[in-house]
């Protein structure tokens, strides 16, 4: 299970500077989901990923990064690894490829049948064995056969309606869009989560979107219902909500 995080600003920022005197709340979760941590940075013709199997909230090399590395767009994930997958670099979120990065928190039953869905091209990707990493090699299937907004669309509904799932919560960055997925089961919980763990939040202001997991202060934010996708445009910062 994990935490995500992520915004897209009119300017090059760093992430605490974005996000603001709440951060250091949310770098306290990964004291618990410590298994790893993952930064992509989304430029605008590219998404530069760092990551390292090891608690955020006891590292320094990600202290020298998160304060150091700055961009319009970025996507931070805290891991705490599912029963019976490694915990190695390989199976570290974010998964990458050319300008897109993709993050997830949730678990895919039976996960090794999405690998059917995905195009050769893009399975030949694969470096990890978690069902993290198909499910975005089975997005850009999609991507590239519709487009990067209807393809995320269009495969969140098809892995809905063919797979069971914890929660198929996810955010997905171009160097167009920024889409956020809001898609969990309150009936296939793990027993030791709350009913609010698998919210997700965003706040939208002058500045930009942030969007980001429950358990820290998020005063002020906006909740995002369960089975509904945020996409916003990263050139005019507009924004629309999909049912699903």
């Amino acid at each position: 299970m994990c935490r995500l995080m992520a915004y897209s600003s009119k300017t090059s920022v760093n992430l605490p500077e974005f996000m603001g005197q709440g951060f250091s709340d949310f770098l306290k979760l990964s004291e618990v989901h410590n298994d790893s941590w993952g930064l992509a940075l989304a430029n605008p013709d590219s998404a530069k990923v760092i990551k390292e199997v090891a608690s955020a909230a006891s590292s320094a090399r990600f202290s020298e990064i998160i304060s150091n590395q700055s961009a319009p767009g970025a996507l931070l994930h805290f891991r705490w690894a599912s029963p019976g997958l490694g915990v190695t670099h390989e199976n570290a979120h974010p998964f990458s490829f050319e300008d897109i990065a993709f993050i997830h928190n949730g678990a895919l039953s039976p996960y090794e049948a999405v690998r059917s869905l995905i195009a050769p091209e893009f399975e030949s990707l694969r470096e990890g064995d978690t069902d993290s990493e198909l499910f975005f090699l089975y997005l850009l299937t999609e991507i590239k056969s519709s487009g990067f907004v209807d393809g995320v669309v269009n495969g969140i509904k098809n892995l809905k309606e063919n797979f069971e799932y914890s929660s198929i919560n996810s955010m997905i960055i171009n160097s167009d869009y920024l889409i956020v997925v809001s898609e969990h089961d309150p009936l296939n919980k793990p027993s030791w989560t709350d009913d609010r763990y698998y919210e997700l939040r965003y706040r939208i202001d002058e500045n930009g979107v942030a969007v980001a997991s429950s358990g820290w202060d998020q005063s002020g934010w906006t909740l995002m219902e369960n089975h509904s996708i945020l996409i916003i445009d990263r050139h005019d910062l507009t924004h629309q909500i999909k049912r699903i």
